[in-house]
């Protein structure tokens, strides 16, 4: 059985106000007046270890300016190692808010409810309440200025490598961590020592920053030695096609490729353009030999694309020229235009690959880095399934003698062309598949004939 005690709202009232004139007997009458009549900060407080309490809010800024922004106006020490900076606080973006520090002491047992502030104004005055040293942050200026301090001990990591002997020999390049000053914790440190009366030292302590390519990675990728390769040749007298397919194959020297990545032509070689040194030579633009920006960079793609193939690699992305080219079989071409014309591949295999490239004299040669059985071949069979003959455009021409006939421009023959590949593991045929099947079309053979009229 419960009891059910109802309190009338007079009753609530005259125990509220029991327990107040409670309060008031315990803390005495010099509370009370404090409390209800003073305008002053409430006794017992203090900032920065400064009492201000009983002052007003004009006595207490007096009080506190001058020694205040004395503290944020002395030099804080910061040091690295053997080096050390001295930074003045107010100089660099940190200063004494004043206002909220005031605001902040004014409060004190002025806030909440009656219950509220006569808790607050009795742990004031019986326990002490400390307000912080404020202070107002421009992060900007701060920010800047600790960035330059940061970089005497800012070290960047250095990545692994992987190279090539001279003998086909893979070498590892140990990579070295580095360390960054995180300059937030940096900023948080200053504020804080800009507070302080004394200690006002900071110590820099860097974080490990690990290479986004480790030694430990390098070696985990399993390049062993060279899986494939392809060479094709050029003629170095003509300069500016072989200026430019030496800076291409530069850009191809000791790229690598993960387990499951794909490589972009495009991405990694970047635009043939003459800001980057390429030269005017020679390109296939619809059947026709131009002049372009970067001529001969398409034998560099064709050559690698030939070596991927070897290499056992799957090609993504690859478009053949509008004619056939001199320097590989037909089907084994890859055209390539920075802007919408790329070769692509995708390393299918379970290991890294390693793509090396050079120039010597008048050949390139590509090849390509990983791990694969010993016993393993790959060969490409390239075949023509059909020849495409041209068509011949006749047009009648009245300034020749009948019969006269003039040829304009030569046709070509076009071709239908299959391009297998075929592995082979201790001379058994694992694996014959269809790689591409490419369509060269004919060009038109152009002739006048002559008919009846006046010749010229």
């Amino acid at each position: 059985m419960y009891l059910v005690i109802r309190l009338r709202r007079p009753v609530l009232l005259l125990m509220m106000a029991a327990l107040i004139i409670a309060c008031i007997s315990t803390v005495g009458y010099a509370f009370v007046t404090s409390y209800f009549t003073s305008d002053a900060i409430a006794q017992g407080v203090r900032v920065a270890s400064i009492n201000v309490g009983g002052l007003t809010y004009g006595e207490a800024s007096s009080y506190l300016a001058g020694y205040l922004e004395q503290i944020t106006d002395k030099p804080v020490t910061i040091v690295y190692g053997s080096m050390q900076w001295d930074v003045v606080p107010s100089q660099i973006g940190v200063t004494t808010d004043l206002e909220s520090i005031l605001i902040s002491a004014f409060q004190i047992g002025r806030q909440g409810n009656l219950v509220r502030r006569l808790a607050d104004h009795l742990q004031s005055q019986t326990q002490g309440w400390e307000i912080p040293h404020i202070v107002s942050v421009d992060q900007g200026r701060l920010v800047s200025a600790l960035r330059k301090i940061a970089v005497s001990a800012n070290i960047p990591p250095i990545d692994a490598r992987i190279t090539v002997t001279p003998d086909d020999e893979i070498e590892i390049i140990p990579g070295w961590p580095g360390q960054r000053v995180d300059i937030s914790q940096l900023a948080n440190e200053v504020i804080t020592a800009s507070t302080r009366p004394y200690d006002r030292v900071v110590r820099i302590t860097p974080q490990i920053v690990v290479p986004d390519f480790s030694t430990e990675d390098a070696y985990n990728l399993h390049i062993r030695r060279p899986i494939a390769q392809f060479t094709t040749t050029f003629d170095p007298r003509d300069e500016n096609r072989a200026n430019n397919i030496h800076l291409a194959a530069r850009e191809l020297q000791g790229v690598v490729i993960k387990s499951g990545e794909s490589f972009s032509f495009n991405k990694h070689v970047g635009p043939r353009v003459d800001s980057e040194g390429y030269k005017a030579a020679p390109v296939i633009v619809d059947g026709e030999l131009l002049p372009g920006i970067g001529g001969g960079v398409c034998q560099v793609s064709t050559t690698l694309y030939n070596a991927v193939l070897l290499a056992g690699l799957n090609v993504t992305i690859r478009s053949p020229h509008s004619l056939p080219v001199g320097y590989v079989p037909l089907g084994r071409d890859a055209a390539v235009a920075y802007d919408y014309m790329d070769l692509a591949f995708q390393n299918n295999s379970a290991y890294g690959v390693l793509l090396w490239a050079r120039v010597e004299n008048d050949r390139l040669m590509i090849k390509v880095f990983s791990d694969a059985p010993p016993d393993r071949v790959v060969e490409l069979d390239s075949r023509i399934v059909r020849v495409l003959e041209p068509g011949v455009v006749r047009r009648l021409d009245p300034t020749l003698l009948p019969g006269t006939v003039v040829e304009e421009k030569r046709g070509r023959q076009g071709y239908e062309v299959q391009l297998w590949r075929i592995i082979k593991i201790a001379d058994r045929i694992i694996q014959r598949e269809l790689i591409q099947k490419t369509v060269y079309k004919p060009q038109d053979r152009f002739i006048r004939v002559g008919v009846s009229g006046k010749a010229s």
